[in-house]
């Protein structure tokens, strides 16, 4: 009988049971990604009117509009583009206010077919001065205009109308020394009423006449 080494019994051995392999070291798995919260969409910024969402009712909160710019409820504005054309072609020719604003007025008789209500009112006035007050007794029914002129120390004059309550009902629209209240129009009275007129004085300091036309 032959004799087998000792070194290929054992070689023979292991090929039997088979070779182990050595065993894989445990690896961990990559982190999830975070979780993003989830968002409502009612609450994602503002919509195309620019209204952003205020709470989950569903109410919104917008930018409040202006005051009116007019709160008299006794007063009414009648426009015409073309009652503007024969101011706007008037020139001051002289020094004398009080003249100059009763040919202002007469200059626009063909176009408004107004008359004026008494006589022109004459003061002086600085920027620095509270405004003044010309009392107008209007008429219901009765539309009404306004001329101004200032000599060449103002630079601004400006006219407004309020009611017995204090409101505004109309103002001049430029910003010059021969304003008229309305430059395109008229302002009409709902109701008789103890109206107005307030003058006062954007920039300068001198002289400046005041009349009132009615239809």
């Amino acid at each position: 009988m032959t004799r087998r080494s000792p070194l290929l019994a054992l070689a023979l051995l292991l090929v039997a049971c088979g070779a182990k392999k050595p065993p894989t070291p445990d690896v961990p798995p990559p982190p999830a990604p975070p979780e993003l919260p989830s968002m409502d969409a009612g609450a994602l910024g503002a919509d195309a009117g620019g209204m952003t969402a205020a709470n989950d009712g569903g109410a919104t909160t917008d930018t409040p509009p202006p005051p009116p710019k007019y709160t008299s409820k006794k007063i009414t504005q009648k426009q015409d583009p073309a009652w503007a054309a024969c101011h706007s072609t008037f020139q001051i020719k002289t020094k004398d206010v009080l003249a100059e604003v009763q040919k202002s007025g007469k200059g626009c008789t063909d176009t408004t077919k107004m008359k004026p209500v008494g006589p022109p009112t004459k003061a002086t006035q600085a920027d620095k001065n509270p405004p003044q007050q010309i009392k107008l007794k209007a008429q219901a029914g009765k539309c009404y205009r306004v001329y101004a002129i200032a000599d060449a120390a103002i630079k601004d004059l400006d006219l407004l109308v309020k009611d017995s309550a204090g409101e505004v009902g109309a103002e001049d629209s430029t910003d010059d020394p021969s304003p008229v209240l309305l430059e395109d129009g008229a302002f009409c009275f709902k109701e008789a009423d103890n109206a107005v007129i307030v003058v006062s004085v954007g920039e300068g300091k001198g002289t400046y006449a005041v009349q009132i036309w009615s239809d």
